[in-house]
């Protein structure tokens, strides 16, 4: 459990580190526009686009060829996007190819307020037929400038337990490059 905790610590303060930010469609589009970019013919990519140019599926493909000159492309994941009416990312779902269906297992929501921005993951519940209640969630508290004052992390250890703080860090001058997406308001 510490093991798991100082690790997910770890990868959290990395990614407001490095370019961590509000979830946009022109987010979702940067970083299609990088994996196309950082490709090495062992992943393929193909997208749908709404009338807006916004990405609203992402398919990954994995390539079963032998070597560089024979593709031979295997479906792999499945992601789909909506938005808000101002291009704030509300929802990412996604799938897994098996056994030659797309098979849904979790999605993200996210959500920004004033002084708060949410993710939460819940995963696919295929006897309901819905996704659970979430099982993982993180808030950025922000300040009045766009930086985060702090991050918490909550999980759910058994379905209809409370979500519980698993912990907290208090960051200084992170900024999350939030002035982009608020000025496109």
């Amino acid at each position: 459990m510490m093991k798991k905790l100082l690790i997910s610590s770890m990868l959290c303060l990395m990614a407001m580190t490095v370019e961590a930010q509000v979830m946009t469609a022109a987010t979702i589009n940067k970083v299609y526009k990088k994996a196309i970019a950082d490709s090495t013919n062992k992943l393929f990519y193909n997208t749908e686009l709404d009338d807006n140019y916004q990405i609203t599926a992402m398919y990954v493909f994995k390539n079963k060829g032998k070597n560089k000159d024979n593709v031979s492309l295997k479906p792999f994941y499945l992601y789909r996007y909506e938005y808000a009416a101002d291009g704030l990312l509300t929802k990412r779902t996604t799938f897994v190819w098996h056994r030659n269906n797309w098979r849904c297992i979790g999605c993200h929501q996210y959500s920004l307020d004033n002084t708060t921005y949410q993710i939460a993951y819940s995963r696919w519940n295929k006897k309901k037929g819905d996704f659970n209640d979430p099982v993982g969630k993180m808030t950025y508290q922000l300040l009045p400038d766009e930086t985060v004052n702090s991050i918490a992390c909550y999980q759910r250890h058994h379905d209809n337990s409370p979500m519980k703080l698993e912990w907290q860090v208090l960051v200084e001058g992170q900024s999350m490059e939030m002035g982009s997406y608020l000025t496109q308001k």
